[in-house]
């Protein structure tokens, strides 16, 4: 009897132990569900939609009206940078032209955008992206399903969003514009008056506009220019300071991403994965998490293995199929990951989630994570102690104050990322892609032959001028042009000889100095700078005070595209000659490339190219009218050569002194420098 009653106590005991985990179990499960119902009402705006491959959608509200074919012939105008557009501004408002041309200058929403809010991301990229934001409709959920998933979404007439994206006032801007010449300053000023949108009133402007000013990165970028709808056939191109066409077609091919964008979208798509799981879908789970395993791939190419190699950099230059087979990503198909990026807007939303979360949280999130899906095994020795679940109090999250974005953050550099990724799509044999492993390491697209990517260009317009003051040598310019066209004859090469009299330009190559040592700054020679900065030292100390001097480094901001005119440039002295430092790998790829496709030595007379653009350049900077006078001073005997002298502008060839020693080069300047004095007086 004892015992009867001892096993129904004990059978009693069993039932309410198991009722009770029965119930924490229940109360888990509706604790789970209303967790998932509170976070569905939270951060919708992060989540992923349902990504539908080719569902071509139109992002921006339909505020234009259908455009008709376009009768008027346009003259698209393009220069480096739009300080030099406004500068053509200035100088056509002093011509006949200003009264009754239409003149509309293009730009990219990072110039032109007057929203503080979205001005404030910096990166192009995402400024893009939250403007087109702003102008979705608007949308609120308004049923929840019992697994906290949003059932019903209710939208709301928008197009509000950005305070001026008006119609009306756009259209008033787009107005004033086409009577009113204006440069980018005076647009933006007006903009902010009016309360209307720059960037989209010039676009609205284009139809009908006969002048149009851009910059090169709008011309040589396929995707830019189909981003503000320009159309270039049979219309007119001239691209101004046209010597730097070809590096701004390289460069808007180059897409390179460094080690540490890799890293901050690595870490960052690792964090939004575990706090999203539950709520995103099977098929865009898979696709983040091979997002995620490419980045993985990539960040093994150049991440430092060795401790020694985080204090060197090591270079290596792949060809597109051997650089896809090193990093193990060759048997995925990127095409489809990088539109399914693209196409769900993974990029600003991995931003907006980086900046809402500090790592320090996401972390934490993690590793509750982790302690949550422990093994069985240590499932069923918790169990086995009989220990009551503790409740633990969840404190409410405090989110950060909204970080800033930089160069590194997670969504900038999944842009960056993309960027590479689609260059490998096209598995160019043109291309290569260069990797520099290390803590400042990255990737790096090289274009070996920009002609093709300018091709279309060329082939659309009516005609394609290619101008400025220092075009030599024009052989590069040639092969850009000609890309698609078997014969020359359909290039017209115009020289026009410079304003300034021949009288009034004095240009010597000096050979040997003062002691009759002759002077070669070649890589070689530079371990002799010693004495140079000694004597240059006590040069500094005398007193005696005689105008002054200005030193610039070759191809930096003062060699290029200022002008020192009148008496604040005389004389313009170049030493030595600047060529490119021949051991770069992207160098020796370049020549190579060009060596084994148009032989005849092709890669040298790029490389010496290169040097004489620079050089070109700087000579430029003194002599800027038709009154102004300078003496060109080009110190290195290697001036002296046929070949160089050549490819010298050719209003400095008509005065030019070859081989010249010391003694008679300061004659020469002296004597230049009197004759002009006399002229003045």
């Amino acid at each position: 009897m004892k015992l009867r009653v001892a096993k129904m106590k004990t059978s009693n005991t069993a039932n309410k132990t198991e009722l009770y985990f029965q119930n924490a179990d229940k109360r888990k499960e509706l604790e789970n569900k209303e967790n998932v119902r509170e976070q569905s009402e939270e951060d919708t705006d992060l989540i992923l939609d349902e990504f539908e491959e080719n569902n071509e959608s139109n992002d921006e509200c339909d505020m234009e009206a259908v455009e008709d074919e376009d009768n008027v012939t346009k003259i698209y105008i393009s220069s480096r940078t739009h300080s030099q557009l406004s500068q053509f501004i200035g100088e056509i408002k002093r011509t006949v032209f200003k009264n009754g041309t239409r003149v509309v200058t293009l730009a990219s929403r990072q110039h032109y955008c007057i929203n503080s809010e979205v001005k404030r991301l910096k990166n192009v990229n995402l400024i893009n992206e939250r403007c087109l934001e702003l102008q979705k409709s608007k949308s609120k959920p308004t049923s929840v399903g019992e697994d906290g998933q949003v059932m019903k979404k209710s939208k709301t007439k928008s197009c509000t969003g950005c305070p001026y994206y008006n119609q009306n006032n756009i259209v008033k801007l787009k107005e004033q514009m086409l009577v009113d010449i204006m440069d980018m300053e005076d647009l933006v000023k007006c903009s902010k008056e009016l309360k209307a949108c720059p960037y989209y009133a010039s676009r609205m402007a284009l139809d009908d506009a006969e002048v149009v000013l851009i910059s090169h990165a709008g011309i040589v970028s396929a995707g830019a220019r189909s981003g503000v709808s320009l159309k270039l056939k049979d219309n007119i191109l001239i691209l101004d300071e046209a010597h730097g066409l070809t590096a701004a077609l390289e460069n808007a091919h180059s897409a390179p991403v460094s080690y540490k964008q890799l890293s901050s979208v690595k870490t960052f798509l690792q964090f939004y994965i575990n706090k999203y799981r539950a709520r995103l879908s099977s098929k865009n789970l898979l696709s983040l998490n091979q997002i995620t395993f490419i980045v993985g791939k990539l960040l093994g190419v150049i991440k430092p293995k060795t401790q020694n190699e985080r204090k060197q950099e090591l270079t290596t230059i792949y060809t597109l199929e051997d650089f896809v087979i090193k990093a193990e990503i060759d048997h995925l198909n990127l095409r489809p990951l990088v539109e399914f990026c693209r196409s769900t807007r993974l990029a600003p939303k991995l931003h907006g989630f980086s900046m809402r979360y500090n790592q320090q949280m996401l972390e934490e999130d993690m590793k509750k994570t982790v302690v949550k899906n422990s093994s069985f095994e240590a499932f069923i020795n918790k169990i086995s102690k009989k220990k009551v679940e503790e409740v633990v109090e969840v404190k409410p999250e405090k989110k950060p104050i909204a970080q800033m974005p930089s160069e590194t953050s997670a969504g900038s550099g999944l842009y960056a990322m993309l960027d590479f990724l689609q260059m490998l799509c096209d598995r160019s044999e043109n291309g290569r892609v260069l990797a520099r492993s290390g803590d400042d390491g990255n990737l790096k697209y090289l274009l070996l032959n920009p002609a093709e990517h300018f091709a279309d260009v060329v082939t659309q317009c009516r005609s394609v001028i290619v101008a400025g003051g220092t075009m030599e040598p024009i052989s590069e310019f040639r092969n850009l042009l000609t890309v698609n066209i078997d014969k020359y004859a359909q290039i017209n090469v115009v020289r026009c000889d410079h304003v300034v009299p021949p009288d009034n330009v004095l240009a010597v190559c000096l050979s040997k100095g003062p002691s009759n040592l002759n002077l070669n700054f070649s890589y070689e020679n530079r371990k002799k700078n010693e004495l140079v900065l000694h004597k240059f030292a006590v040069a500094v100390k005398n007193k005696e005070r005689h105008g002054a001097l200005l030193f610039s480094v070759v191809g930096g901001k003062l060699s290029e595209g200022l002008n020192f005119s009148d008496d604040l440039g005389r004389c313009v002295m170049v030493i030595g000659m600047p060529y490119p430092n021949v051991k770069s790998p992207e160098l020796q790829e370049k020549m190579n490339y060009m060596n084994e496709t148009v032989g005849g030595g092709a890669g040298s007379i790029y490389y010496e190219n290169l040097c004489m653009k620079v050089v070109n350049q700087c000579i430029g900077r003194a002599v800027r009218h038709a009154n102004d006078y300078a003496s060109v001073i080009l110190v290195d005997e290697r001036y002296s050569r046929p070949q160089t002298m050549a490819a010298l502008p050719s209003f400095v060839q008509k005065s030019l002194i070859s081989n010249c020693t010391f003694g008679p080069t300061i004659g020469s300047i002296a004597k230049f420098f009197s004759r002009h004095k006399d002229k003045t007086k």
